[in-house]
């Protein structure tokens, strides 16, 4: 993720080029805008998905631009995230959901089970939901997510 204060519609997610002039390997927030998203759920667990500078339409940053392109909702981080905590909360949240939990509550469940295992905050607090909080991704409450924990 690349964050750029100065001018937020250059903020990008940052991919493996192909073959230049093709490609710069940049998702910047403009053309992230213009996908036509059909997603019920965006997860961004990089960091600080979830920060940029505040004008007068608010916060001009990428998880905006993922809801403006037809998201429900996007998980972001607030700040720098470490690596194997991340994996492991994101293990739990995907759980969670795929046990038919509301998004928002899959993502506190994870979040708490984070505080339990002694995880300091730091680890577990910067990420938030924005958008729909109160649908799930499975109907039936069952799905064929298969989920590897290392703990």
């Amino acid at each position: 993720m690349h964050a750029d204060p100065e001018f937020p519609d250059r903020s990008a997610l940052v991919f493996a080029p192909r073959e230049a002039p093709i490609d710069d390997g940049l998702l910047q927030v403009r053309e992230i805008r213009k996908l036509p998203l059909n997603a019920s759920l965006v997860t961004l667990s990089a960091c600080d998905t979830g920060v940029g500078p505040v004008g007068e339409e608010g916060v001009v940053n990428i998880v905006n631009a993922f809801i403006e392109a037809g998201a429900q909702s996007v998980v972001s981080t607030l700040w720098e995230v470490e690596d194997h905590a991340t994996a492991q909360l994101m293990i739990s949240f995907y759980g969670h959901l795929s046990r038919g939990e509301e998004k928002a509550e899959a993502l506190r469940q994870a979040q708490l089970e984070s505080l339990k295992a002694g995880d300091p905050p730091y680890f577990w607090a910067g990420f938030e939901l924005d958008g729909e909080p109160s649908t799930t991704l499975f109907t039936n409450g069952t799905s064929n997510v298969s989920l590897r924990s290392s703990r």
